[in-house]
């Protein structure tokens, strides 16, 4: 019986090394181990959080047509841009029409998520010209330029992706804030209807665009935020 005792004390000591070792729990517990890795993968699921971000959007909607961005978020709570928009010269109501704006812009962020409430404020210069016969006069150009200073309130949604990914929608409204207007209209001319026509038409061009509070639209906004 004797010679038992000590197989016995050795086949007990193995046991327990096996149980100690094999513990994941106590594995873990071990500095420099499993606890550590958690802890990092854990940071490492949030990588935006804390830290600032740089972008650029390119967009589609309305008055102006085209518009593009540069923007910085902080946190995933704020965003603050610089932005230039315009129209493409084009012919509205037969008055040849360009349009551009430079603005700064801020979105904040409520919930932490894509939903956003934003202000936008700048200058939007609107062009106009317009061509009308006049007898003896031959042909007449009136020219007409509008300077207006804007703000715009609006809400939207962003959302900016760890991936770098950037989409957006938005809508608000544009609120003149002052305007300035000058005409190139030639001295001299015959009270003719003609001629009254095409600067009232201009007239009502400009007014329209560039000193009347108008629905601002973004159907798409695109880009990346790193």
């Amino acid at each position: 019986m004797g010679s038992c005792r000590p197989s016995r004390v050795c086949i007990l000591l193995a046991a327990s090394a096996l149980v100690v070792w094999g513990d994941p729990a106590r594995g873990a517990e071990i500095p420099g181990n499993g606890q550590s890795a958690y802890t990092e993968a854990d940071r490492a699921s949030s990588p935006s959080e804390g830290r600032f971000r740089v972008g650029a959007l390119a967009g589609l909607g309305l008055p102006r047509p085209l518009t593009f961005e540069a923007l910085i978020g902080v946190d995933r709570r704020l965003a603050i841009g610089a932005e230039y928009s315009f129209l493409p010269r084009s012919t509205i109501g037969g008055v040849d029409t360009s349009l551009w704006a430079i603005a700064g812009d801020a979105r904040i962020f409520l919930f932490g998520g894509p939903f956003f409430m934003g202000f936008r404020g700048g200058h939007q210069q609107l062009g106009g010209s317009m061509t009308a016969t006049v007898g003896t006069f031959g042909t007449v150009t009136e020219s007409m330029t509008v300077d207006t200073w804007f703000i715009n309130p609006r809400i939207g949604l962003l959302w900016m992706w760890d991936s770098s990914f950037a989409l957006g929608i938005e809508a608000g409204l544009q609120i003149p804030v002052s305007w300035e207007s000058s005409s190139t209209m030639p001295a001299g001319l015959p009270n003719d209807a003609r001629v009254k026509d095409a600067a009232d038409k201009l007239a009502g061009a400009l007014d329209t665009l560039g000193t009347s509070v108008l629905p601002s639209i973004d159907l798409l906004r695109i880009g990346f935020v790193l």
